[in-house]
């Protein structure tokens, strides 16, 4: 096994012998040196519920009423703390794990929440990310160059029982190897096509250069565009 990863949390465990002086003679113990391993632990997951209290006073003078403010809630009247849709949200874009699955392992851990919460929850993070994402996009198409790449994507159709093959689409701005200062950029895009127009619709008003691979989509877009140059072909 690889070395482990210096910048990991560590918890150093001494193992003193059970006796302070020598089992065989009685006599005193000096230090002569210590044998030292590593081994990865994990920590296990832990839900739990934040309570907020909120105490209300009233003035003896006027009787006006005193509470402070109710923290900041990332749904309104939800259940579901920022870390924790945080957490539903990468497990089901990041890890693919679907929501059914989700449920399965929370309930191994005493949380009952139902599938349709967990999708009703996502769709509102998803709108309250929407700013940054557009920022991400506005920010991306000013640069001077887009690495671009696209991979199949199965989507649910409802109704049918069966999937259609939709598009995933990356667009990245990272020229540091070139020694550029700008911080990297990246962002994603699903399409239920994968045609070139898609790619003409999301960097629209880009007029760098669009490094992609031989994918004729993004040739045909390229010829569309009266500002990009050829991409360039890997």
């Amino acid at each position: 096994m690889r070395k482990l990863n210096p910048n990991l949390p560590r918890k150093r465990i001494v193992r003193e012998p059970s006796c302070a002086c020598c089992p065989g003679c009685g006599g005193a113990l000096r230090a002569m040196g210590e044998d030292h391993e590593e081994m990865l632990d994990l920590v296990a997951q832990a839900w739990q519920v934040i309570e907020t209290v909120r105490p209300k006073y009233s003035c003896r003078t006027c009787d006006k009423i005193i509470q402070a403010p109710a923290p900041a809630k990332a749904i309104a009247r939800g259940k579901l703390s920022y870390a924790a849709l945080a957490h539903i949200m990468m497990a089901k874009w990041g890890y693919h794990l679907p929501y059914y699955r989700q449920i399965q392992m929370m309930a191994a851990k005493g949380v009952d929440i139902e599938r349709s919460t967990l999708a009703r929850s996502a769709g509102y993070a998803a709108a309250l990310l929407d700013p940054i994402y557009n920022r991400l996009r506005e920010i991306g198409r000013t640069r001077t160059k887009l690495h671009t790449d696209d991979t199949r994507l199965p989507i649910l159709a409802p109704g049918t029982g069966t999937t259609h093959k939709g598009t995933l689409w990356v667009y990245v701005a990272d020229d540091r190897n070139s020694g550029s200062q700008e911080p990297p950029i990246a962002w994603y895009r699903a399409t239920m096509g994968r045609a070139g127009e898609s790619v003409m619709t999301e960097l629209a008003g880009f007029a760098g250069t669009l490094q992609a691979d031989g994918f004729t989509g993004y040739v045909a877009a390229v010829h569309m565009s009266p500002c990009w140059p050829l991409p360039i072909v890997n």
